[in-house]
């Protein structure tokens, strides 16, 4: 691999390195050199983590070869002076020798290793591939990640609580009653465990399934001779996590990569919320321990003497004194004087608070200790009670250890509690308990509970994180992210001296990108998504225009990114009644991002699916800013061509934490002689970063191309300019003509097609995971034969292979194909037979000219290919002129509605028989739209619903299940509501148009 002279050390690059990839790289060194802390920020697509690793690893071999120089030495060797030369002119070029470090390292004395760090595992692992295409794939690694993604035991990985795997993995190893465990102990020096190379987590399970050991065990021993270490960047800044998976940062380099999340982790990680019912909980869990092991009486000696297997590791004297602090901490948070919009404390206040339980400095060793044996216990037993396994006490094992973190200097640390943390204390309503009173008196009913008290206990300074990490001594921190800008600003938040900076341009050209800030929609309406305008119909209706037009002109891949999920959903809602959704999604089919994490996976591959399909025109996804699309997510190419920013996302001014956010930066403005954030420039800071991390999402390479549109008129303010990320600005264009903006974006795609390389599309396709059985109706339930989409029949398969359990899903991967004519049946009749359905969440190929399926050769015969007749289109616009689709403005002129050609009355069309085909595909598109405009867990409650009007013919229960999912939690599907009529039985359809008439008046 070619080698580059780079700040006096000699790296291997793959190729000759661009110019930002040379600065980045001798930054790198020059904080490796120094022993100095760095922030370098570096746009996506630039190379930055192939740089940051070929320099970071070209400096550990020299700072290697440099230790063994001085072992030489230390030896006194022959050709002394010969090696003493050697030795100093290695430490001229990579800096002076680590001193000796405590605790484990991959070298006996002083050996320095690189820790990795980025947000998420996903991230990680695109790192690992990187390191696969250095030259410095010799290099010993390890990633560590949890037992939730690592632990192979049958037993231990199905427990849903993360709190009770660890406890009861760590119960299994110390007893030897895991055999994956005691099989990796037994092959510790098996070759195939310790040359494993460059493996990612995924990997690694693996690794340990074919070897039957412990992948997250191994991940840790491996971890001792490493090189260079990967792991989530909160096992770094969570002290907690730093000790629980015995990460050593003293004399090892610490990278942070994606580091602009890097002060929210520093302050969510020292941040806890305690409710009362947590207490209440915990009262609870300790009564039930009680009862079952000392309920008849025995004293602790007599059931020692017992010799039972779960015997505990804590007496019951030690329970008593346990609940009555519990019911101390109980009565002195109902004693909190507590005003109607809450009240808050400095941080001091909990120190206080826990005091009049007396939970001390002097004491919280010994109950924390305690409080780990008891979850430990719950977490291992098998009792029924034990349901929540130790949860609320682990909560409050984490407040103690936060509270009463070990710190040479007391008084100093109760210091940087009032300094930095906020205690906010309110009354909530209460959820749903199941809370049971005891003789204690101490767990109350639901009924008694009037209100829920809260306690919120909040880091505000980013730096009390960042020292506590200075405070292991590491070799460097670097800081790295493609978008960090205003680095002052980062800087300031972090409060730590950071002497080595970097903004790198990016490496693409003027022609590769189009920014404009679009202040008009085409009716010529502002665009300004402020509090006061967002609801605005007419901003919403100018919006949704604005988007029309964009995707009549980007091509492939567009990203629509709003400023939270109920602005989205407000538009969604709003454009769906217009008409405009419909209109978007003939040009460019619609994904919405789920609000929670099922079925994200499945809706983004759809997405990716669609626009790599040559039969569609690419695709639309509607995401939130701060969510998950706008996090680490690849839209290169093809997949994001167009990033439209449709307002910028404040924080909510009146949420809890952004007011007493807001409120220590003005309380601690100019305090002790330090610079920190006003509290307006942190609530800037907190919109623009959001904004750079959404528009990182169009270029991610050099070849790259792609727009940026910020559709609001705020973004004209030099201060939203500044805030910007470098890269960016130089390109920024500010057009108040619509029309003219759409010209030059329409120009702008036309000639990157011609200069720049065209980007590989690869072809849709559809995994299954089900037998290679098309979807069909099994109506006569003698047979179940299969029909293919061009007509021919396929081999006929078991019945057997058939559910009984329906979805409206189904109806998704039977609308390509037809129902038989000839016999005429109910249609929930129908799905009430046995029925073979295969699940496609992607309906792609059903409009286009390509099989469903892949077979292989061996599979399945080959069906004869029909040949289709495809009529022309009756008209084709394609001018400029037409198409900019507004109501009026100065953008250009409205788009005219041609009169679509109808057959003639008693023509042939007329006459032919009726198929039961187009009905099948009218549920499917009914069915699809559904799917589209809800939620994954919403529609999965449709689903629900629907399977049980189909079995229990409930039309009352249907009524309110449907319009709670449909009318519910501020959506309006009305016209989703009402198509629901379809799938009712004739004798309930009166009954539906009855209550339509009423609920829904016209």
């Amino acid at each position: 691999m070619p080698e580059y002279m780079i700040n006096g050390i000699p790296v291997n690059f793959p190729f000759e390195p661009y110019s930002v990839q040379s600065a980045y790289m001798e930054k790198v060194l020059e904080c490796l050199k120094k022993r100095e802390s760095g922030m370098l920020e570096s746009p996506t697509g630039t190379g930055k983590t192939l740089s940051l690793l070929c320099a970071s690893l070209s400096w550990l071999s020299l700072r290697k070869a440099q230790q063994q120089a001085e072992s030489l030495v230390v030896h006194r060797l022959p050709d002394g002076d010969f090696v003493t030369g050697l030795q100093n002119s290695l430490v001229e070029a990579a800096g002076p020798l680590n001193m000796p470090r405590a605790g484990t390292s991959s070298w006996e004395s002083g050996g320095t290793q690189i820790i990795y760090a980025s947000r998420t595992h996903s991230q990680l692992s695109q790192a690992i591939q990187e390191l696969k295409k250095t030259g410095y794939t010799h290099t010993k690694m390890a990633v560590l990640g949890s037992r939730d993604q690592m632990c192979i035991h049958p037993e231990v990985s199905k427990e849903e609580n993360n709190i009770a795997k660890m406890h009861k993995c760590q119960a299994y190893t110390k007893s030897h009653a895991c055999y994956f465990y005691s099989n990796l102990e037994r092959k510790k020096t098996d070759p195939a465990l310790r040359d494993v190379g460059i493996l990612d987590i995924e990997d690694l399970v693996k690794l340990g399934q074919k070897q039957r050991v412990c992948p997250y065990f191994l991940a840790r021993d491996l971890r001792k001779d490493a090189d260079v270490i990967f792991m989530p960047y909160n096992y770094i800044l969570d002290q907690k996590h730093l000790k629980s998976h015995g990460v050593e940062l003293t004399n090892n380099v610490v990278i942070l990569d994606e580091a602009h999340n890097v002060e929210k982790i520093c302050e969510e990680s020292v941040s806890i919320c305690i409710r009362s019912t947590d207490v209440a909980l915990c009262i609870q869990e300790i009564t039930q321990v009680m009862e079952s092991l000392y309920g008849n009486g025995e004293s602790s000696a007599e059931f020692s003497q017992r010799g039972d297997a779960t015997q505990p590791d804590f007496s019951p004297e030690e329970l008593c004194i346990l609940k009555t602090v519990f019911l101390e901490v109980e009565k002195a948070i109902d004693d909190i004087p507590v005003e109607s919009g809450g009240s808050t404390f400095d941080g001091g206040f909990i120190v206080e608070l826990l005091a009049k339980a007396q939970v001390t400095y002097e004491k919280s060793h010994l109950l924390l200790d305690l409080l780990v044996k008891i979850v430990q216990y719950l977490s291992v037993t098998g009792n029924s009670p034990f349901r929540y396994k130790g949860a609320a006490i682990q909560k409050f094992v984490e407040l103690l250890k936060i509270v009463f973190r070990a710190s040479n200097e007391r008084t100093v640390h109760i210091g940087q509690l009032k300094r930095c943390f906020k205690v906010h204390v309110t009354d909530e309503e209460p959820k749903k308990s199941k809370l049971k009173s005891d003789s204690w008196g101490g767990a109350k009913t639901s009924a008694s509970i009037v209100k829920e008290r809260v306690i919120t206990y909040l880091c505000f300074s980013p730096a009390f994180g960042m020292k506590q990490l200075l405070e292991n001594d590491p070799h460097c921190v670097i800081l790295t992210s493609g978008t960090l800008s205003p680095l002052s600003s980062l800087m300031s938040e972090l409060g730590i001296p950071i002497p080595v900076t970097l903004e790198n341009p990016h490496v693409i050209g003027s022609g590769q990108v189009f920014v404009s800030v679009i202040s008009t929609g085409p009716d010529g309406f502002a665009l300004n998504s402020s509090y006061n305008t967002r609801n605005d119909p007419q901003y919403i209706s100018s919006l949704g225009m604005t988007v029309l037009n964009v995707c009549r002109i980007v091509p492939h891949g567009i990203l629509v990114f709003f400023p939270s999920y109920p602005v989205l959903y407000k538009c969604r809602d709003e454009w769906q009644q217009s008409g405009l959704w419909s209109k978007v999604a003939a040009h460019k089919p619609i994904f919405v991002e789920p609000r929670s994490r099922d079925g994200f996976h499945s809706t983004i591959s759809e997405y990716y699916n669609k626009v790599q399909d040559p039969a569609t025109r690419g695709a639309c996804f509607m995401a939130v800013t701060r969510g998950k699309v706008s996090e680490g997510l690849d839209f290169m190419d093809v997949n994001g061509r167009a990033v439209i920013v449709t307002g910028l996302p404040y924080p909510p001014l009146m949420d809890t934490y952004v007011k007493l956010k807001r409120s220590y930066l003005r309380e601690n403005q100019g305090k002790n002689g330090t610079q920190c954030l006003t509290a307006d420039e942190w609530y800037l800071l907190e919109a623009t970063r959001a904004v750079n991390q959404a528009i990182g999402r169009v270029i991610r390479h050099k070849d790259d191309y792609g727009a940026i549109l910020l559709c609001d008129q705020r973004f004209q303010g030099l201060s939203f300019k500044a805030a910007l990320s470098s890269w960016v600005r130089p390109h920024m264009k500010m057009h108040n003509s619509f029309g003219l903006m759409i010209r030059e974006l329409k120009q702008f795609f036309v000639n990157a097609e011609k200069t720049l390389p065209p980007p590989r599309v690869k072809a849709p396709s559809c995994e299954l995971k089900a037998p290679p059985v098309a979807a069909s109706f099994d109506m006569t339930a003698k047979r179940s034969s299969t029909v293919s989409r061009t007509g021919n029949a396929a081999p006929q398969v078991s019945s057997s292979s058939s559910t009984s359990e329906w979805s409206p899903d189904d109806y998704l991967a039977t609308a390509a194909s037809s129902l038989p004519a000839e016999k005429k049946t109910d249609l929930f009749e129908a799905l009430e037979k046995p029925t073979t359905v295969i699940n496609l969440n992607d309906t792609s190929a059903v409009s286009c000219g390509k099989s469903l399926f892949k077979w292989g050769d061996s599979e399945l015969p080959r069906a004869k290919k029909m040949k289709l007749k495809v009529a022309p289109p009756k008209v084709i616009v394609s001018s400029f002129q037409d198409s900019v689709d507004l109501s009026a403005g100065e953008g250009g002129r409205a788009k005219s509605n041609p009169s679509h050609s109808t057959s003639k009355p008693g023509s042939s069309k007329d006459k032919a028989p009726v198929s039961s085909a187009p009905k099948v595909q009218e549920i499917g598109s009914y069915l699809m739209e559904v799917k589209k405009s809800l939620d994954t867990v919403t529609y999965q409650r449709f689903s629900k619903l629907t399977r049980a009007y189909d079995k229990e013919k409930d039309f009352a229960a249907l009524l309110t299940a449907l319009w709670e999912v449909m009318m519910g939690d501020g959506r309006n599907l009305r016209h989703l509501f009402k198509g629901y009529r379809r799938f009712l039985r004739a004798s309930h359809k009166t009954k539906f148009d009855a209550y339509c008439a009423t609920m829904i008046p016209e």
